[in-house]
């Protein structure tokens, strides 16, 4: 029987919103402006930031702590449809491949929000988020049909 590591999925999920945040932190932090990401004050600091950043390298490591943010926000709907498809007892290779499909979608999904800077290309960010969505969608759709069964 192949190994289960749906349930590592939530914390390489988390594992991968905390990538996108050390790559904002290490954009800052490396400017060469003598600037530094102020962890005391996370969430305020972005007008100074503004201010003080080349406008591509400010407008970069904020797209990075969004997908951060992102990565955070999606965490608990993950490790729902995860928890969710073990108590069902889905197949292994069912759980594993939604795994797969879900973490694929997100380190991808970060990579084109941090990178992306244009409306139109955002489209494709976009439909990436929805492949993890429908992940997620999937996982709890089969596991409402075997739970009741």
């Amino acid at each position: 029987m192949p190994y289960n590591y749906s349930l590592l999925s939530i914390l390489g999920t988390w594992g991968i919103a905390m990538g996108s945040h050390m790559y904002a932190v290490a954009a800052v932090n490396t400017s060469g402006k003598n600037t530094v990401y102020d962890n005391a004050n996370p969430r305020n600091q972005w007008d100074e930031l503004r201010a003080r950043l080349p406008p591509d390298l400010f407008a970069r490591s904020q797209r990075a702590q969004a997908a951060s943010e992102n990565g955070l926000e999606i965490l608990g709907f993950w490790g729902a449809a995860v928890l969710a498809g073990n108590v069902a007892k889905l197949s292994t290779d069912s759980l594993n491949n939604h795994a797969l499909v879900f973490l694929g979608s997100r380190v991808l999904y970060s990579m084109l929000y941090i990178n992306i800077s244009s409306l139109k290309l955002s489209a494709l960010r976009s439909l990436v988020w929805g492949v993890g969505i429908a992940a997620i969608s999937n996982l709890l759709w089969q596991s409402t049909v075997a739970l009741n069964a």
